[in-house]
């Protein structure tokens, strides 16, 4: 969690680190998914975490034009639930 929080205060994270961050969410036994979406003419990037039954969890999940803005806000939200 230090790397994500690290990377999250960053003025300006770059996409590999935030691709980095997901790495970290796979490690902790999450499941991320990044879609582009081609079909939407907005929100054409959706970003979501989702955890395993066990740990009775809502999905985190962002919809948005940016693939960085969108990373960064499902990335603090997770921060923010401690998951």
């Amino acid at each position: 969690m230090n790397y994500i929080r690290e990377i999250i205060g960053k003025k300006n994270p770059s996409l590999e680190e935030l691709i980095g961050c997901f790495e970290q969410v796979k490690k902790n036994g999450d499941t991320a998914v990044i879609k582009f979406d081609g079909e939407r003419l907005e929100n054409g990037y959706t970003i979501f975490i989702t955890f395993p039954t066990i740990k009775r969890k809502e999905m985190i999940r962002a919809d948005e034009n940016d693939l960085v803005v969108g990373l960064t806000k499902v990335l603090t939200r997770y921060l923010e639930g401690n998951y």
